[in-house]
């Protein structure tokens, strides 16, 4: 008796459309792997910054298409949940500190830092700030990449400005008291994401 001949299935033919599925299937799988190993600390519920205890105000996880970027708390002298208050007449010592849960490219880093102050800052105060603005941005551009469990802490110090750390190394000083409240609205004016703003003045329920 002559045996059947084997039944072989074709090959499926490889399409742009296959070839941009199983490349989107890979690019999930290894974000999502990397979001599930990635871990940072807590934020502690007081800090002290210039020989003034300052207290958590309130926390928030910054996200970006469902996954987490970086967690971050606002921490002040008195808890406040008026965010004109705390720009515009409170003086005391503050720290906003971000402790970062995935990497992140300086250069990505320092575009969202810009597109944020694009949106907080009418033209005529990026003029006024120019010079600080510069050197803010500086901090970051000209640093390193920013690796997941990295921290970026900036102080108000009175007397002194704005003091902006880098895992726990200080990389530079701004002067003056008004350009650090100027930028606390990236975070609690019209953050990028509403959830930031809630959260550090302690606004969830």
């Amino acid at each position: 008796m002559i045996a059947p001949p084997l039944l072989v299935k074709p090959p499926r033919r490889v399409t742009p459309a296959l070839l941009l599925s199983v490349w989107l299937g890979l690019l999930l799988f290894s974000t999502v792997a990397e979001a599930q190993e990635t871990t940072a600390p807590g934020l502690p519920a007081e800090q002290t910054v210039g020989g003034q205890k300052l207290f958590l105000n309130g926390t928030a996880t910054r996200t970006v298409w469902g996954f987490e970027v970086y967690r971050i708390g606002l921490f002040l002298a008195r808890p406040s949940h008026d965010e004109k208050a705390i720009i515009g007449t409170d003086r005391d010592a503050k720290r906003v500190h971000i402790i970062m849960l995935r990497g992140v490219s300086k250069d990505r880093f320092t575009g969202t830092v810009q597109e944020s102050i694009d949106l907080n800052f009418t033209p005529e105060e990026k003029a006024k700030f120019a010079g600080e603005l510069a050197t803010f941005l500086g901090f970051f551009h000209e640093g390193t990449d920013l690796k997941s469990g990295s921290e970026v802490i900036l102080d108000f110090v009175p007397g002194q400005g704005m003091v902006a750390l880098l895992d726990g190394t200080a990389v530079g000083t701004i002067p003056g008291d008004d350009f650090y409240h100027a930028i606390l609205r990236l975070w609690i004016a019209t953050p990028l994401q509403k959830s930031i703003k809630d959260g550090l003045l302690g606004n969830v329920s």
